[in-house]
């Protein structure tokens, strides 16, 4: 009987969090969800990038509501490569290529950016989500 109890409580906790999240506008991390850090000295700037299939409707986008400390960092679109330009593998709609971005640290903190992987036209949760935390040491 304890062990049911436990089990109920811990699902009841999951449940509280989960709603936490949704109605704080930040969704619960999925499966599918991907994260990295980078760390660069204030002045200094990394660059990442992401897997994108334009032709689907799908683009990262920066999702300021769930991103915290914005204003440590500039985030500028560096451009999407298409996937498979050689010879052998010419260029074709729906095939996948890069979209990369470019982050350049103004202020010594930490600074989280969170993409969102979305249709524009959808009111749907985003199909993907990738978080950039980056940590600002000083100059």
């Amino acid at each position: 009987m304890r062990a049911s109890f436990n089990t109920v409580r811990q699902l009841g906790l999951l449940g509280l969090l989960a709603g936490i999240a949704l109605v704080a506008g930040v969704a619960p991390p999925r499966a599918d969800d991907t994260a990295e850090t980078l760390h660069v000295t204030v002045g200094g700037e990394a660059s990442f990038s992401l897997k994108e299939t334009p032709s689907t409707g799908y683009r990262w986008h920066l999702d300021t509501r769930a991103s915290r400390n914005l204003n440590l960092i500039e985030i500028s679109d560096a451009g999407y490569s298409r996937g498979g330009g050689d010879v052998v593998h010419q260029p074709m709609v729906g095939v996948p290529g890069t979209r990369s971005f470019r982050i350049i640290a103004r202020k010594q903190g930490s600074a989280t950016a969170v993409f969102d992987y979305v249709r524009d036209w959808e009111n749907q949760a985003p199909a993907q989500r990738h978080t950039v935390t980056v940590e600002i040491a000083p100059h």
